[in-house]
């Protein structure tokens, strides 16, 4: 009977967001509410669909034995999930969509230095590899230094397991990913073949990059950046659009496998078990492990939310600073694993960790800024002066997808040197306007509307 309960709670956290994003949802299929469904469906039914039948999948059974935890753990999950979906829903109003259409278009369509925003974006990425190789003490790019990438993602640097993934190096991947979106939104809006291409070669680099930083979710902000881009401009749904994006997920599911199976030393079949036996995604095995481990005597009381202050100093100065990732407390303080690395907390999981159960009340807040920031982003006036709705795949996703599966203060410090980056590429490749100098909107291409 609790499985049954805990499937029903789980099937509804899923379509619920998933019907509100399509109401009111300002742009299709990547809207946050789509965002919070896909990361329920993997994180939450998915999960819980599979423990029912296969129990030992269930990573949070390594650690717990208590009786009805996770009936808990579910029941906070879940209420967790409506809550965002409540302040989302209430802090939604109305919002011009075919002007935000028109500003999204016009930015596209004056997208200048095509060519010099490729090669700074290949020259950029070549010298931000070398880097990685350099510090991870590799000579090269071979299949084996491939495999250690992926099975080793961090440098230890001290002895409590703290460790540098290099993040900071990684942010200057932000400009090939940005000047992959600006060349898609380009392409389609113009029909320019040279964009087109250029676009699916920084693609693949993206998947180069997805590779050497040995990150499966480079796989998957691809994917986002690629759709929520057709979708801001105005693409429709058609024909040979939807082949090519299912022809691409699909490849991209195989490169994801591959890069499981150069982590385990396999075949890529644990893909599957890595994802229902794990904590990616908003994941259900965080939410049952921190309301069974969490007391109220250890509440941090937010003080997780504010480690970003201290995030911004280079580790390579301060050897022994604190990880900013709640994941290592996590793992380390409230499970009591010593090993290195972190388990994912998820933005439930730090919000108990910090509160308890009056951490519902962070979902209330995450729901109502994720519609706030939607709304923000995509606004027409926004985006002819500033250029933001290209920021929504570039920095409001990862932010979502932060708070949903990982914690604030670690997303935060990477995103503010990764704005720093884009606002510079805004500034010089992308026109702007005053809201009463407007041009016509320019001519739906063929390529793009079909």
């Amino acid at each position: 009977m609790a499985h049954v309960l805990m499937i029903l709670l789980a099937a509804t956290a899923t379509l619920i967001p998933l019907w509100i994003g399509g109401r009111h949802g300002l742009v299709r299929l990547v809207s946050p509410m789509y965002l919070l469904a896909y990361f329920c469906f993997f994180g939450f039914f998915a999960k819980v669909l599979a423990y029912a039948f296969q129990p030992e999948l269930a990573f949070y059974r390594r650690f717990i034995d208590t009786p009805d935890a996770a009936l808990f753990g579910t029941l906070y999950l879940a209420l967790f999930i409506y809550l965002i979906c409540v302040g989302y829903r209430l802090a939604c109003a109305p919002s011009d969509r075919a002007a935000n259409l028109h500003a999204a278009r016009l930015i596209s369509a004056g997208l200048a230095r095509r060519g010099a925003l490729s090669l700074c974006a290949f020259a950029v990425t070549t010298a931000t590899i070398m880097l990685i190789l350099r510090a991870r003490g590799l000579d090269g790019l071979s299949l084996s230094a491939l495999a250690g990438l992926n099975s080793t993602k961090q440098i230890n640097v001290n002895a409590d397991g703290v460790g540098a993934t290099l993040a900071g190096l990684k942010s200057f991947f932000i400009i090939p990913k940005f000047a992959f979106v600006l060349l898609l939104a380009h392409g389609l809006v113009t029909g320019a073949r040279s964009s087109q291409l250029q676009a699916v070669v920084l693609g693949l680099l993206l998947v180069l990059i997805a590779l050497v930083s040995g990150d499966r979710f480079e796989l998957a902000e691809l994917s986002v950046f690629a759709i929520a881009t057709f979708m801001i401009v105005g693409g429709r749904l058609r024909g040979h659009s939807v082949l090519i994006g299912v022809a691409g997920l699909i490849i991209l599911g195989w490169l994801s496998a591959y890069m499981t199976s150069l982590r385990h030393g396999g075949d890529g079949s644990h893909l599957i078990e890595q994802i229902v036996g794990s904590t990616y995604f908003l994941d259900i095995n965080a939410a049952i492990m921190v309301t069974d481990h969490v007391e109220p005597g250890t509440y941090l009381m937010g003080e997780s939310y504010t480690w970003w202050s201290f995030g911004w100093i280079p580790r390579a100065i301060w050897v022994d600073k604190p990880a900013i990732d709640l994941g290592v407390f996590f793992k380390r303080d409230v499970m009591g694993v010593e090993t290195g690395g972190a388990f994912n907390v998820t933005g439930p999981g730090e919000a108990f960790i910090n509160f308890g159960w009056a951490g519902l009340a962070v979902a209330f807040v995450m729901g109502w800024v994720f519609r706030k920031g939607e709304a923000l982003l995509l606004s027409s006036g926004a985006t002819l002066r500033f250029g933001t709705a290209f920021l929504y795949p570039m920095l409001f996703y990862p932010f979502i997808q932060a708070n949903l599966q990982s914690s604030f203060s670690a997303f935060i410090v990477g995103a503010v040197a990764q704005f720093i980056l884009i606002a510079a590429m805004i500034a010089v490749f992308l026109p702007r306007y005053r809201l009463h100098r407007v041009p016509a909107v320019p001519q739906r291409s063929a390529a793009y509307a079909a």
